[in-house]
């Protein structure tokens, strides 16, 4: 089983101590206590060792040079003569960087087991293999932490993992590398790092221990489990992990759902697609797999979009759920389509899934975009009308529809003005975040009715979930994981 550990600093023993029995509390198997930034914040290093005896869970001490990207300013003898303190008594594991284990001259921990560590802040850290089997040689834990760049970056980290031959730490820091610590257990490390909730943590990209036990299962995780997940970029804000991993818990499904920020798809793919079993494709990657895969549904081809790629048979299948969770959406506010005119703002990946799957319903489509020779394409694909945006505003329309990524994340912004809004119309939403977005608070005030893209986002994700697992979700669990996170305090 992965250990988890908990980077914690304070002022005193006493703060350090309480620290360690919430991150217990939490789920956490130890702690990091890091006595250089603890000596920074005022405690006396001398007592902070003599404290070890007393906490609640096995300690990890570091002390990391202030070149180190450390706080230590002290000489190597004083160091040492601290982590030789700290092994008699009691720490279960002493961290000292590999490039400065001459500094401990001959001596070596007795009680305590040494992690030797490689830090690369900037990049991916060379010969990777070469430099753990020099870890090991000189009698170390090897731990390696590299800065991902991208989420291709994360294929070295796991390979290194799942070749290992012995006890191995290793991880991708910020980020883009974030899967690694979400994933430690499938991959084999030997350890992972994770946060309190309200505290910083001690490098970029640890997640919380909350999330890391109750939402990864990183203490259930094996090696033969599947990884779903999503890709995007930004990606932060998905709701998505939230509500997989919910429904994969109940279900006692063997696999976990992270999110990969991904800047180079095809890239990311090449690297890394043999070892995911499922993926949700959200803004701006749902054109940019297709021909990635091995085969496609035929709604993928008509709308030349796909939100979702699922192996069947090991063999990489692109689909499209979005199509179907829309025209669910819409029919349930306003009824029969035909002969509704439909005003669809934006000729994306979304844009193009709701012109195919509502005109397939006999609604009279009226394209509006950005760039106006994608609206033009769309339309002539789907039967439909495009129109400027000046022209867009005159348009009588039964159905308003935001295929756009305007207002996500951002409440204050609309694709719409409120002034054009028409008063028994249907609006409806693709952003979820926040729950009710400006485009529906107008929406609201003129008296049209609303349809919010939570209830696109569940439909869509259930059938995602379908494709993944082959299982029937329970969709009012996903709601809730996905209301839970959005409205925390409620």
């Amino acid at each position: 089983m992965t250990l988890v550990a908990v980077p914690l600093s304070a002022g005193s023993p006493d703060a350090l101590l309480a620290d360690t029995l919430r991150a217990a509390a939490a789920g956490a198997d130890l702690v990091e206590w890091r006595l250089d930034t603890c000596q920074q914040l005022g405690a006396s290093p001398d007592e902070v060792i003599a404290a070890i005896s007393r906490s609640s869970l096995p300690v990890l001490l570091t002390i990391r040079h202030a070149d180190e990207t450390g706080a230590w300013s002290g000489s190597a003898s004083e160091r040492c003569r601290l982590l030789q303190a700290a092994d008699a008594a009691g720490a279960a594991y002493i961290d000292i960087e590999f490039a400065r284990l001459a500094d401990l001259g001959t001596w070596r921990p007795q009680r305590a087991r040494l992690i030797l560590s490689a830090h690369d802040f900037t990049g991916m850290g060379g010969d990777l293999v070469r430099l753990v089997e020099r870890m090991r040689a000189a009698g170390g834990l090897p731990k390696i932490a590299v800065t991902a760049r991208d989420a291709s970056d994360l294929a070295p980290v796991r390979d290194l993992l799942v070749s290992r031959s012995g006890d191995l730490i290793a991880l991708a820091m910020g980020e883009h590398g974030l899967p690694s610590r979400l994933l430690a257990g499938v991959w084999g490390s030997f350890l992972t790092f994770a946060r309190l909730d309200e505290q910083a943590g001690s490098a970029p990209g640890q997640p919380t221990v909350t999330e890391l036990v109750g939402r990864y299962r990183i203490h259930a995780q094996r090696p033969d489990w599947r990884i779903l997940g999503v890709i995007g970029s930004p990606i932060a804000h998905s709701l998505s992990p939230h509500i997989h991993n919910a429904a994969l818990a109940q279900d006692g499904v063997p696999a976990v759902y992270v999110p990969f920020r991904v800047e180079d798809p095809v890239a990311f793919w090449t690297a890394c697609g043999a070892w995911i079993h499922g993926l949700s494709i959200t803004i701006p990657h749902k054109h940019a797999l297709l021909k990635q895969v091995e085969g496609v549904e035929p709604l993928v081809t008509s709308i030349g979009a796909m939100n979702t790629i699922f192996k069947l048979d090991e063999k990489s299948q692109g689909g499209n759920t979005d199509a179907a969770a829309i025209i669910a959406c819409v029919e349930g506010a306003i009824g029969n389509l035909h002969g509704k005119t439909v005003l669809c703002l934006g000729a994306g990946g979304v844009g193009r899934a709701i012109a195919h799957a509502l005109a397939s319903r006999g609604a009279k489509l009226v394209i509006v975009n950005r760039t106006h020779a994608r609206a033009v394409e769309l339309a002539a694909e789907v039967g439909g009308l495009a129109v400027s945006e000046a022209e867009a505003y005159s348009v009588p329309y039964h159905v308003l529809v935001n295929g756009t990524a305007v207002g996500m994340g951002r409440p204050l912004e609309s694709p719409w003005p409120a002034a054009r809004h028409r008063a028994g119309s249907v609006v409806f939403d693709t952003v979820y975040t926040p729950l009710t977005t400006r485009l529906l608070h107008d929406a609201q005030a003129a008296g049209a009715i609303t349809v919010p893209g939570l209830d696109m986002f569940i439909l869509q994700a259930a059938e995602q979930y379908r494709r993944f697992t082959g299982r029937e979700p329970d969709t009012a669990l996903m709601r809730a994981a996905a209301l839970a996170r959005l409205n925390p305090g409620a």
